[in-house]
């Protein structure tokens, strides 16, 4: 997959091709995140609200020590 992505851009880089690998980079992020969602059963930043403290991560990641 990186040599179709490395092809696209540096064969010929014309605004086309630029404008293809942009649509290839946001459908694959479209699906990490759909994936990540299916695998965990919950929003990523609703993860780290339901572990808590107690997973060793501060509840408010600014509140001091």
């Amino acid at each position: 997959m990186a040599a179709d992505l490395i092809r696209t851009v540096a064969v010929q880089p014309t605004l086309e091709n630029v404008a293809v690998l942009g649509l290839i980079v946001l459908i694959r992020t479209i699906l990490s995140f759909s994936l990540d969602i299916e695998i965990e059963g919950m929003l990523p930043w609703r993860r780290r609200e339901q572990l808590g403290p107690a997973s060793g991560e501060r509840a408010d990641p600014l509140a001091e020590p």
